[in-house]
């Protein structure tokens, strides 16, 4: 069994908004890269899975060499071989051609695990579009896998709840967070085994991009209105003040 696992190295995702700088329509330089939560997720799934079935397990990415450093924590974390695609482009149709090129030099792949959504575009589409180039099935807001009796048996997350499906073959699944999948913290003999494994880095082929022009990016404004209740004299009738604002505003 062998499983291949997308990851992304993104600008830091918990700078707060109001420090949020952009240059050139994306993050700035200075903040520091880091590996999408998602993306981590989807890692420790595709660990457990190499823990209960004895896969093989490929960390597979697109973008520059600055980020090797930081992908070899899901090497620490658990993956076995660690491939970069070298590119820059921004285009999801350019990245998913790009990662369908590596998946098909890779030994034979079962089973495609990416997060649900990037850390800092949010656009959730490229494991979707790599999907359909692979003539692989999708299956987004995955929780839980299992394989029995040939099949995967996978637990999908919903607005309104949860669903259980089985199907046989290759699929890709986007991962989404649950308490089941959060990352494990990588030893300090993990780390250390992690900066010594090779970099199967592979150059970027040409792809065709989307049909669309950024016209702008912005930073949301965010403004915070902060109204005090007094309660000094009688804290009931506070409490009744704060309840119906509540109400009104729709928090409960």
């Amino acid at each position: 069994m062998h499983i291949v696992i997308l990851a992304k190295v993104v600008p830091d995702y918990e700078v707060p908004a109001n420090d949020f700088e952009l240059s050139n329509n994306r993050a700035h330089e200075r903040y520091k890269r880091m590996m999408g939560l998602y993306d981590e997720n989807a890692i420790e799934s595709g660990v457990q899975l190499k823990e209960k079935y004895s896969a093989s397990l490929t960390i597979l990415s697109y973008g520059g060499k600055d980020d090797i450093p930081v992908l070899r924590k899901a090497v620490a974390m658990g993956g076995e071989k660690l491939s970069l695609v070298v590119g820059d482009s921004d285009d999801p149709n350019v990245i998913a051609a790009n990662l369908k090129m590596a998946i098909d030099k890779l030994e034979d792949v079962d089973l495609i695990l990416a997060g649900q959504q990037s850390a800092d575009m949010d656009r959730g589409v490229v494991h979707g579009m790599l999907a359909e180039m692979l003539e692989f099935a999708f299956i987004p807001q995955i929780a839980k896998i299992d394989r029995e009796d040939g099949q995967w048996k996978v637990i999908q997350n919903t607005e309104s709840g949860s669903r259980e499906l089985k199907f046989g073959g290759n699929a890709v699944l986007s991962i989404t967070s649950v308490p089941e999948n959060v990352p494990r913290i990588p030893t300090v003999k993990s780390i250390f085994a992690a900066k010594k494994k090779p970099v199967n880095e592979l150059a970027e082929i040409e792809g065709n991009t989307m049909p669309i022009d950024e016209v702008s990016v912005d930073i949301p404004q965010i403004e915070s209105v902060c109204e005090f209740i007094p309660a000094e004299d009688d804290i009931a009738e506070a409490a009744k003040i704060l309840l119906r604002k509540l109400r009104e505003e729709r928090y409960i």
